[in-house]
């Protein structure tokens, strides 16, 4: 009978305790999910380097890093084409190193200095003066053009960027002569309007 009784205890002191570990292993559920949360955190972070957001362009100001995306079919090898910009000088009255890279009639000459860090996986290779714009106090866009100016050495035409490779230069824009740049943008893979393709840095 004293057996018999014992077990019995026994049994109900295993059923409560097997009660008590559900109910943590329940409890435990939120941590876990908090814990999840909090890694992916600081991928979630807007700032001026942050990985881009396809519901959003990246924006920054003057001297300002942004992280773009290019297309991934653009690639001389397999990877991603990601890249880290820079603006790092705006010169709003350049001076052009030849004749032949003068602004026409009634426009001047403006200029703009990045640098280029390929942080992706694949070779960025693109045209430097076709990604890049600047924005007048109209919203009216300025496609930049070849050419070098006196304030330092040009981008040059055709970027090619191997993973972990950067790249320093100018690039010169025709604008009206009293037009008022207000940004600059630049875009990977100059080539339909994917956000996360185009950075844009205001310069008030």
């Amino acid at each position: 009978m004293r057996r018999s009784i014992a077990a019995a205890a026994t049994l109900i002191a295993t059923l409560v305790a097997c009660g008590g570990s559900d109910g943590g292993g329940d409890a435990a559920g939120p941590t876990q999910n908090t814990g999840s949360g909090a890694t992916a955190e600081p991928g979630g972070e807007q700032s001026a380097d942050a990985t881009p957001s396809s519901s959003q362009s990246p924006v920054g100001k003057l001297g300002d890093t942004l992280r773009l995306e290019g297309l991934a079919d653009n690639l001389d090898t397999a990877g991603t084409v990601q890249a880290d910009i820079t603006l790092k000088r705006y010169e709003d009255h350049a001076q052009p190193s030849l004749d032949i890279f003068a602004p026409s009639d009634g426009n001047r000459l403006v200029a703009v200095e990045f640098t280029i860090v390929n942080t992706g996986t694949g070779t960025y290779s693109d045209l430097a003066n076709q990604g890049t714009n600047v924005i007048d106090s109209t919203g009216q866009e300025h496609a930049a053009k070849p050419g070098d100016p006196t304030v330092g050495e040009s981008m040059g035409v055709n970027i090619l960027l191997r993973p972990g490779k950067q790249t320093t230069g100018w690039v010169i824009v025709d604008v009206p002569k009293d037009a008022k740049i207000t940004a600059v943008t630049y875009q990977m893979d100059a080539t339909g309007v994917d956000k996360e393709r185009t950075g844009t840095w205001n310069l008030n």
